[in-house]
């Protein structure tokens, strides 16, 4: 999981919401999630502005995703908002899969309506500072806590089963890609490689429109590991 750095919303979805929230309540105005679907060019604005933030990778998975291969989820489950939380922009990140497609066995299906307002404390957002240090990933694409004793971060993996088989497949995929199935990457392949994910993501966080590589959080990890054995070895 990486920690997505918040832009401000489009400025169109700020007028829609701040429109309804000004109406009487006598005329029944509904500027829920529901009514900002009716809108399909305000859907699409949505959706293509969270993707933008996240550069094009699922906020829970790492997987790549596009206007196609994704939905807008709620970090706060719709049926547990108050009354405008599900439109609001902090409460909404993009994941596979894509709406009204096929059941996915992890990730956002897989949380479902979870956590209830008692078990927020338990889920690790994707928001939330240092979540990304929460997790290990190994070289075969394997997760778990950091921390043995992080039970949030377990009852994450849990819940959102970031550790299926599946997805598991998908990281060590793209980690084999890079470092060679024989790990056969040289030191300074390494480094670069490395270099060239964290310069991506400063630059996404700064505010560029670019597409980080699936699973860069799982590769940075698995590369810095690789760099510091190769590093040993060159000293002996």
């Amino acid at each position: 999981m990486r920690r997505i750095e918040k832009r401000s919303e489009p400025p169109e979805l700020c007028q829609w919401r701040a429109a309804g929230q000004a109406a009487p309540a006598s005329e029944g105005v509904n500027f829920g999630y529901a009514a900002l679907r009716q809108s399909r060019s305000r859907a699409s604005l949505l959706l293509e502005s969270l993707l933008t933030e996240q550069g094009g990778l699922c906020a829970y998975t790492g997987r790549r995703v596009g206007n196609d291969t994704a939905h807008v989820e709620h970090l706060t489950p719709q049926c547990y908002c108050e009354r405008g939380q599900d439109v609001a922009y902090d409460n909404l990140v993009a994941c596979w899969p894509e709406p009204n497609g096929p059941a996915g066995d992890f990730g956002a299906h897989a949380k479902g309506n979870w956590p209830s307002p008692a078990e927020a404390g338990m889920f690790v957002s994707p928001l939330s500072p240092g979540c990304e240090d929460r997790f290990v990933f190994n070289d075969r694409g394997e997760i778990r806590p950091a921390n043995a004793a992080d039970r949030a971060a377990a009852t994450t993996i849990g819940r959102l089963k970031l550790d299926h088989k599946r997805l598991t497949a998908f990281r060590r995929s793209e980690i084999d890609a890079v470092l060679g199935k024989t790990r056969t990457l040289s030191l300074k392949q390494a480094r670069r490689c490395l270099k060239g994910l964290e310069s991506a993501e400063a630059a996404l966080d700064a505010g560029a429109k670019i597409e980080l590589t699936p699973y860069c959080f799982a590769l940075k990890q698995v590369l810095s590991r690789y760099i510091e054995v190769k590093e040993r070895i060159l000293k002996r």
